[in-house]
């Protein structure tokens, strides 16, 4: 097995500009099409240091190599399922929702929200913030391009804004985005 690794190249993996273009890691390789398309799993926290979400990875995939560094770009992310299950406690209703959007620069992403009310509800409200919910998601994915999307829920931007406009309808404990997701156009 030694022998194998020995005989690759070594690519380091170089993060998208929202990141600093920050040294991911590196990844062995006889060929530099093998590396390609290559999906990297890593923390937020890894790349944004400052940023108190240690709950969320990135998925990054190469999309370029030059030399021995391999590009990346960013398509996506997930909440840890500690998390998720930590949110919703008893006494209190659980809200998902998908939504597929549009970006501004034309990219399409899914996204999965969450969101815990403070009390049990009816379903009538339930429907109303799920509709609020994808109202807002919609807005700011159809104003921003998809980096500019993604930069605003690793900053909470979004979140923010949801919970204050579903407080008009009902109070909730918590709202974040469990999943990302770039759709191929």
């Amino acid at each position: 097995m030694a022998k194998s690794v020995a005989q690759k190249n070594w690519y380091e993996i170089v993060a998208p500009e929202i990141f600093d273009k920050a040294k991911i890691s590196e990844t062995p390789s006889d060929k530099e099409d093998k590396v390609l398309q290559r999906t990297v799993k890593v923390g937020l926290k890894d790349l944004v240091p400052t940023s108190n979400k240690y709950y969320m990875d990135v998925f990054l995939q190469v999309t370029k190599v030059e030399g021995n560094k391999a590009h990346t770009k960013l398509v996506g992310h997930k909440t840890s399922k500690e998390y998720v299950s930590k949110m919703v406690r008893r006494r209190s209703d659980r809200i998902d929702r998908v939504i597929d959007v549009n970006t501004k620069d034309n990219k399409k992403v899914r996204a999965k929200v969450i969101a815990a009310t403070l009390n049990n509800t009816t379903s009538d409200t339930k429907k109303a913030l799920r509709k609020k919910i994808k109202e807002i998601v919609e807005d700011e994915a159809s104003s921003n391009r998809h980096v500019d999307f993604m930069n605003k829920i690793f900053q909470d931007e979004i979140q923010q804004r949801l919970k204050e406009e579903c407080k008009k309808i009902y109070p909730l404990k918590t709202i974040e985005f469990r999943k990302t997701e770039l759709l191929e156009n």
